[in-house]
């Protein structure tokens, strides 16, 4: 059996998951802070310059959700992940996905993890991570939970989840720098539309690098 792990935002998918949930809690009334979106596009700057706070982030993405019991607000959520998958699905969502159809299957990805369980769901994906919302009571108290799953943190619950299992090969894919360590955990690594850094080192080690979103080829 072999191991497929997949980033979500401009991996997986064409575009930003978090970028899109803050648009649909605007539009949906849950945020009522009017500088939010310039507030989340300074976070986005430090994410490409590599200077994120991630804890920072996660609970300003979170903050909004305080007291918000997570089951009635699992409508909405659902509603949002269909919504992303159509609109952030494109030919490379479904090149990667058909080509590991046999294979088993993970999506690990630094969006909070209700976000990824309901994107995955639409996906076809059984196996996820993501960042955890702290829920005390039933409700959301707009804190994260434990570490982000971001950078090196990714590899960890994926040690963690592996067990005691073996696999004959583990495939990893991601754009971003920040997954470098997640790359370097599989044997067979592909930077997908990687951002300069991963792409400079993936040229240097002979990565497989995949362009079929820039090229729109099927």
């Amino acid at each position: 059996m072999k191991l497929v792990l997949f980033d979500l935002d401009d991996t997986l998918l064409a575009g930003d998951t978090e970028g899109e949930w803050v648009k649909f809690m605007i539009d949906n009334g849950i945020v009522k802070d009017e500088s939010f979106l310039e507030k989340m596009a300074i976070f986005t700057g430090n994410y490409r310059n590599g200077r994120l706070d991630i804890f920072e982030y996660s609970n300003f993405l979170l903050g909004p959700l305080c007291g918000i019991n997570e089951v009635d607000f699992k409508e909405k959520v659902e509603k949002f992940a269909k919504t992303v998958v159509e609109k952030l699905s494109d030919v490379t969502t479904h090149n990667l996905l058909n080509r590991h159809s046999s294979d088993e299957c993970v999506i690990t990805s630094g969006t909070l993890s209700f976000l990824v369980k309901e994107i995955s769901n639409e996906l076809g994906v059984e196996h996820c991570f993501g960042t955890d919302a702290e829920i005390i009571s039933g409700s959301y108290t707009g804190k994260v939970f434990g570490h982000p799953n971001f950078s090196e943190e990714k590899v960890k619950r994926i040690k963690r989840w592996i067990g005691g299992r073996s696999f004959e090969d583990i495939y990893a894919y991601s754009d971003s720098i920040h997954d470098l360590a997640l790359l370097e955990f599989s044997n067979f690594p592909t930077a997908v539309n990687p951002d300069m850094q991963l792409l400079e080192i993936a040229k240097q080690r002979d990565w497989n690098i995949d362009t079929s979103r820039l090229a729109g080829k099927f």
